[in-house]
């Protein structure tokens, strides 16, 4: 429904969108292996490439980056979100997969400590909605404001 009525946003992911389910229908498909159209990108396994390029597209104006990748992955674009927070630029993090249990990939995939880390990144809005509706009110928030990067935290 965003990506329909918000022609700007410009979405990606770090090769895991059937994961994440960052993609829309309505969204197009962009890859910097050919094609150079459309509103989605597949950044393939890097993760602070994605932070990068976000930040450059909010800095050009008129466009509203988001990407996802799972919260444990964050580390690898840590330097992109905290450089998202100073700039004070509208860039959105999505980061699945944020559980403490066990999952098919035992513990390589257990994010403990990255929310706290997040929630002291100053000028960077963490939230970690716990159904539908707060996820809506999430990104309410992330595309009203102009000047703060937001990260919400999902779930499975």
């Amino acid at each position: 429904m965003l990506a329909e009525g918000i022609p700007e946003l410009v979405g990606g992911s770090a090769d895991l969108t059937g994961s994440n389910l960052t993609k829309a229908t309505s969204q197009q498909s962009w890859n910097m292996e050919g094609s150079n159209t459309g509103n989605y990108i597949h950044y393939g396994i890097r993760e602070h490439m994605m932070g990068a390029i976000m930040n450059g597209m909010a800095l050009h104006k008129g466009m509203i980056p988001y990407g996802g990748t799972f919260l444990m992955f964050s580390d690898y674009c840590r330097h992109a979100i905290r450089m998202s927070a100073l700039m004070k630029i509208r860039v959105v993090y999505v980061m699945t997969h944020d559980s403490i249990g066990l999952g098919e990939d035992g513990p390589t995939h257990q994010p403990i400590e990255h929310m706290a880390s997040f929630r002291a990144v100053p000028n960077l809005y963490t939230m970690r909605p716990c159904d539908t509706i707060e996820t809506a009110e999430c990104w309410k928030i992330s595309m009203e404001t102009l000047t703060t990067p937001s990260l919400i935290a999902l779930s499975r």
